[in-house]
């Protein structure tokens, strides 16, 4: 089957090349004149997949690479990087096919490294809301916090210790603003209640 192509420029250094009835592809100029290609040229559409496959899914491939060197990325976040650099989805859907096959990019290993980097810090609560924004499929996000278990107190500990270091005496209405200050942050009551109490045990002896 025979397309006929057309050239559209772009906000960038990209060209479109865009081929009737078919997705197309961004070149830069140069390769443009390298395959001679020009407004209303024909080409079949072998002689287009093989241009896309030279040029625009190794440049994909690359910059999903150099992005990742950098970070780790979630699926989504990696994908919406390619759609910015004006990545076709052809070739954006064989370069996540690359990278999942290698395990360059791997949400359960980026949500499970995730809560371990950030549960000192934060509330499973707010880890999930976060990895859920991040694009971690809700599958993914069942299975990671189930073999994670409940947080304990020790992910909670420091976080407590260093906030109590503001009221002089640890009284009832102490005690109360305490634990409404981590609920807040996401965390139950109860394992803040329970961490307390032990801070305050262990000080007493």
């Amino acid at each position: 089957m025979m397309y006929q192509i057309s050239l559209c420029e772009t906000k960038g250094r990209k060209i479109y090349v865009d081929p009737e009835l078919c997705e197309g592809f961004y070149l830069y100029p140069g390769e443009v004149r390298r395959y001679k290609l020009e407004d209303g040229k024909q080409v079949t559409e072998e002689e287009l997949t093989q241009i896309r496959k030279t040029c625009a899914l190794p440049r994909a491939k690359k910059r999903a690479m150099g992005i990742l060197v950098k970070q780790d990325k979630t699926e989504q976040e990696l994908r919406q990087k390619l759609e910015q650099s004006m990545t076709d989805s052809i070739s954006l859907e064989e370069t996540m096919e690359y990278l999942r096959s290698f395990g360059y990019v791997n949400d359960y290993r980026y949500a499970s490294d995730y809560i371990r980097n950030k549960k000192k810090r934060k509330s499973y609560r707010l880890i999930r809301s976060e990895l859920k924004k991040k694009g971690i499929p809700e599958e993914v996000l069942e299975q990671v916090f189930a073999e994670e278990g409940e947080q304990k107190g020790e992910d909670i500990r420091e976080q407590i210790e260093k906030y109590i270091r503001k009221y002089p005496e640890m009284n009832r209405e102490a005690r109360q603003k305490v634990c409404a200050h981590f609920y807040r942050k996401g965390y139950a009551g109860s394992l803040v209640m329970e961490t307390l109490e032990r801070i305050l045990e262990d000080k007493e002896d």
